[in-house]
């Protein structure tokens, strides 16, 4: 029979009668998507294309051979989460595709049809609508998950499914490790479980309002599980709740915990933004706010490894007091090669990457570091031993760069244009304090 003879011909159940001896391959490829948690993705169109003129041709001569039911999976996937799954052209193989899950239970491919439905259960579409309704009326065990999600979480029902589920994980200390214990190999795909973990957030709310640990806790788990898997669209979503209800922390052991988690995971957002796309510009502002902080700590944690570390304390009771009246709007370190090597240590003794967010000299310097700030619109560089502070006003054209990665000396080194700006010598009779402090209050804007 021909083609054209088979899409005309009246609507009987059509479906791939897919035999031969391709179990073994099925269940390594079936391990594999497991193990990683991939799922093919949308395919390039023109190879959809291909594919789908290919397996026509072998409906019109019901030949399946050296086609196993890994391939019959992967295109079942590329079809329906393509932008071709409704056009008419291809209604054909809609019908093979959707009457061969209604009739089958092979797991490769009821799981595919399941990674679908997860991947597109905010999108519309009337063979979408079809895919739900023949996955409604399966049984449950034609799918490779815990019963409980069908049965009990209402999986199948997208009305239901996102805030059943949702209030299950709030209740696990673990969300995204119990999912993939439950047969979900990819948590964080788009879909159904960005709503999932949204009404899990929503659960969770008081919980954060009280600065709950097994909140927090719960949330760094689902953005980064394991050494090698981090979220990715529910990223920004996530760093907003662990971040916003911290505003007004200073010092308490879950904020540490929380910025040692974010900056580990997702790096310094001031020298890594890429990684903090998406995130609320007022969660942006804290994470800021607590990296200037932790910059200035920073600084005199690693100056307190120098042999003559006492003559800092007075320098760092002075700066760590500006800090805390929330002068200094941004602050960066650099140091020397030692100091660079023992912010290596401190970064490995205290579990803090945080540690190796600086920058370098680029010249040799065997005594000094140095802090760079913006106060206001101030720059202002602190060196140790017999540097003098250096303020630049707005307008200066010198002023060194905060961020930088390598600074040469001229930068570091360079005087500001104001007398006044270059006055402050540190001094046993603390002068130098007076001198900055006066003049960062009368010039910051």
């Amino acid at each position: 029979m021909k083609l054209s003879e088979v899409l005309s011909s009246p609507y009987r159940p059509k479906r791939m009668d897919i035999t031969g001896t391709t179990v073994l391959l099925d269940r390594a490829v079936d391990a594999l998507q497991k193990k990683y948690g991939f799922a093919v993705g949308k395919s390039d169109p023109s190879d959809l294309e291909s594919r789908l003129i290919g397996f026509e041709d072998r409906f019109a001569r019901d030949d399946w051979s050296r086609f196993p039911w890994h391939k019959a999976s992967d295109l079942f996937r590329s079809f329906f989460t393509s932008d071709e799954v409704d056009n008419p052209r291809w209604s054909g193989v809609a019908d093979v595709l959707l009457d061969t899950l209604a009739e089958t239970d092979h797991g490769t491919y009821c799981l595919a049809a399941l990674d679908v439905y997860v991947e597109t259960f905010d999108a519309h579409g009337e063979n979408l609508t079809r895919l739900r309704s023949v996955l409604r009326t399966k049984p449950v065990g034609s799918f490779p998950v815990r019963s409980k999600l069908i049965e009990e979480l209402s999986l199948f029902d997208p009305d239901k499914a996102p805030e059943k589920i949702g209030r299950a994980l709030a209740q696990s200390d673990t969300p995204y490790d119990l999912l993939k214990s439950w047969g979900i190999r990819s948590p964080h795909a788009t879909g159904l479980f960005q709503r999932v973990f949204d009404r899990m957030l929503a659960a969770t709310g008081s919980d954060f309002v009280d600065l709950d640990r097994s909140a927090f806790e719960r949330v760094m788990n689902w953005l980064h599980p394991n050494s090698t898997t981090k979220a990715e669209v529910t990223r920004a979503v996530g760093i907003d709740a662990l971040v916003l209800p911290l505003a007004d922390e200073r010092g308490s052991a879950i904020r540490d915990d929380v910025e040692k988690f974010l900056i580990g995971t997702f790096g310094d957002p001031r020298v890594s933004p890429a990684e903090w796309v998406g995130v609320s510009e007022a969660a942006l502002e804290i994470v800021y706010r607590w990296m200037t902080s932790k910059s200035l700590k920073i600084f005199f944690d690693i100056i307190d490894q120098f042999q003559d570390s006492h003559m800092w304390e007075p320098r760092r009771r002075f700066w760590t007091g500006i800090d805390e009246r929330e002068w200094i709007d941004d602050a960066w370190v650099v140091l020397n090669d030692r100091g660079a090597d023992i912010a290596r240590d401190l970064a490995r003794r205290h579990e803090d990457k945080a540690f190796l967010s600086h920058g370098a000299v680029d010249f040799q310097e065997r005594e000094k570091c140095f802090f760079i700030m913006k106060v206001g619109d101030l720059t202002i560089v602190e060196g140790t031993h017999d540097f003098s502070v250096r303020i630049f006003d707005p307008e200066a054209d010198n002023a060194p760069r905060l961020r930088g990665r390598r600074y040469e000396r001229n930068e570091i080194y360079a005087k500001p244009h104001s007398d006044e700006g270059e006055a402050h010598r540190h001094d046993q009779y603390q002068n130098w304090m007076r001198k900055t402090e006066d003049y960062m209050r009368r010039n910051r804007r």
